[in-house]
């Protein structure tokens, strides 16, 4: 690990330059350790995701068009859903390698506002649209068909991406320096609990990282809950911070709602 920036129980102007020295790690593709208001996150920022998608694809067609003599079979990058993931050094890799988790398991994206079930995802219908402005920013992660600004390497295999607008103003600080949402998922390995402290974080996960915000104790310490808004029918995929109770009564409402318009 490079370095640990407190964002805590320090001076406005040390917690600002601590988010501009780790959004510019970010900015730069690399990985960070990430107070959100449920639990600390690995992430990346997504614009360098993108451009590392699109140097790949010129590589590959490099390749194909002679220009470039042909990758051994050790050196291909690897793909996930057709299309090749970005080298093994960057930071979206190194979740994986760091978290020991397979690649074809998606990272949901941390976005800055409900705009963002536009930009990135499509179809979205008015019970999503109201459970994003019911609960975001909160602990509420949404499902959603995931538009082409989303590589295709990030989608899930049935097309989708997971968004979420987190409570934290690390996380909002951080997304607004970068200029992009943050590709997050809970900073442990595999099988551990995901910390809620910095320092239950593991210490492999602090050596896996370019740099590390110390917010101390996240204030929520649930998960996010999940729910998937593709078939129609929102799915509570797993129970988080936010009820059964508390989704269903935006449901009902919403339809109530709508049931009036017709």
């Amino acid at each position: 690990m490079q370095r640990v920036l407190k964002v805590s129980g320090i001076t406005p102007e040390q917690h600002d330059e601590g988010i501009v020295r780790a959004a510019q790690v970010l900015r730069e593709g690399g990985l960070a350790l990430i107070p959100t208001e449920t639990v600390y996150g690995l992430g990346v920022a997504v614009a360098p995701l993108a451009q590392d998608l699109v140097d790949a694809v010129n590589e590959r067609d490099a390749c194909r068009n002679g220009q470039e003599s042909l990758p051994s079979e050790e050196d291909e990058r690897p793909s996930v859903n057709g299309a090749p993931v970005p080298p093994s050094g960057s930071g979206y890799r190194r979740i994986f390698s760091v978290k020991h988790r397979e690649l074809t398991q998606t990272v949901p994206w941390l976005v800055g506002g409900v705009d963002a079930l536009d930009r990135y995802g499509y179809g979205i219908d008015p019970i999503t649209r109201a459970l994003a402005e019911a609960f975001w920013p909160g602990a509420l992660t949404l499902i959603v068909h995931a538009r082409d600004s989303v590589p295709v390497y990030m989608q899930a295999a049935d097309g989708t991406v997971a968004l979420r607008c987190s409570a934290s103003p690390v996380v909002a600080a951080l997304i607004k320096a970068c200029g992009c949402p943050l590709a997050t998922t809970s900073a442990n390995t595999h099988g551990a609990p995901a910390p809620v402290t910095f320092g239950d974080v593991e210490p492999s996960v602090l050596d896996g990282v370019d740099v590390a915000l110390d917010a101390g104790e996240t204030p929520c310490r649930d998960a996010s809950t999940i729910v998937s808004c593709i078939g129609g029918e929102p799915v509570i995929i797993r129970q988080g911070a936010i009820s059964r109770a508390a989704i269903a009564r935006v449901v009902t409402a919403t339809r109530n709602s709508m049931a009036q318009e017709k």
